[in-house]
């Protein structure tokens, strides 16, 4: 690992402890425990991985990243339309659900957009005779869903990111992004603590800065790279 990566080992070394020491606290919030839970285990496995020498990454992994690129690349197609559809009927509950930016959509997990991307092909389906004015036939859709197949089949059914590479001979690097992600998912929901519970968001924060970690990787990834906590 590189010095930035040091510095996120760092980082979470000090986080599970303070998850350690405030399990009570943070399960005031049921999701910001679920996310809490994930970070231990990850911790653990990056623990075991430390120091053993980098692994190349494996077929499948590179495959899973291709075809969530090229569904995101597709998904703004299917949008537009539905959004455009929700606007001139007056579908606020169509537009909520259309209503997702690119950056939304990159920051998802992998099941996260599985499932949300089913959820919208299931909406087109209920407006498959407006879609046709689009440009968006029943061929084109099946086309589109195509994609959606090819990223799902890479998908693990397990809630974690960790969980579905926990049984590969992954690198201390691949471990370590695996668990930034899952600390990335965490920072949402411990946002609630700024009203609720001020002190404990305070040292959350104080965790999550140390090293001054967060950077190093790709901007707007929803992984290392993105923007600390404020």
């Amino acid at each position: 690992m590189n010095t930035e990566r040091d510095k996120q080992y760092a980082m979470t070394t000090v986080l599970v402890k303070f998850i350690a020491d405030n399990l009570a606290a943070i399960g005031v919030s049921p999701a910001a425990a679920a996310e809490a839970a994930d970070i231990p285990t990850a911790y653990e496995l990056l623990k075991g991985a430390v120091g053993r020498a980098p692994i190349n990454t494996k077929l499948v992994t590179e495959q899973a990243g291709t075809t969530r690129t090229v569904l995101l690349a597709a998904l703004p197609a299917l949008l537009g339309p539905l959004r455009a559809i929700a606007t001139k009927t007056g579908d606020t509950a169509l537009l909520t659900r259309a209503t997702l930016s690119k950056r939304q959509l990159r920051k998802m997990k992998p099941e996260e957009l599985r499932d949300v991307s089913k959820a919208l092909f299931a909406t087109a389906d209920d407006h498959a005779t407006a879609l046709a004015s689009y440009a968006l036939s029943a061929p084109v859709l099946a086309q589109l869903r195509d994609l959606h197949a090819a990223f799902a089949s890479t998908v693990g059914s397990t809630s974690s990111l960790i969980d579905q590479r926990s049984g590969s001979n992954k690198s201390a690097e691949d471990l370590l992004q695996d668990l930034m992600q899952q600390v990335y998912e965490l920072d949402k929901p411990m946002e609630v603590f700024r009203f609720l519970n001020p002190s404990l968001y305070d040292a959350y924060k104080r965790a999550r800065r140390v090293g001054n970690s967060g950077g190093g990787g790709r901007k707007g990834s929803g992984g290392p790279g993105e923007t600390p906590i404020s």
